[in-house]
């Protein structure tokens, strides 16, 4: 009886287990941290705010610079 190819082989089910527990426990891991991060303050938020309004205002001034060398351009 040389190689039996319609022999199958068995994976004990306590690795079955054992993977299911891991899966189990890096999902619990992963909700925990989602769950307990630490939240935004409300400084954050208004300094965000701060920021974006500067950045809106320098491009509404680019803009406008880049159309003033536009119509000068165009005018030559």
């Amino acid at each position: 009886m040389a190689n039996d190819r319609l022999k199958t082989n068995h994976v004990s089910p306590l690795v079955a287990w054992i993977a299911i527990g891991v899966l189990l426990v890096l999902v619990v891991g992963l909700l925990a941290t989602y769950v307990l991060r630490p939240g935004r303050s409300p400084e954050d938020d208004a300094q965000t705010a701060a920021a974006i309004g500067n950045m809106d205002e320098a491009q509404s001034e680019a803009d406008a610079r880049r159309e003033e060398k536009r119509s000068a351009a165009a005018l030559l």
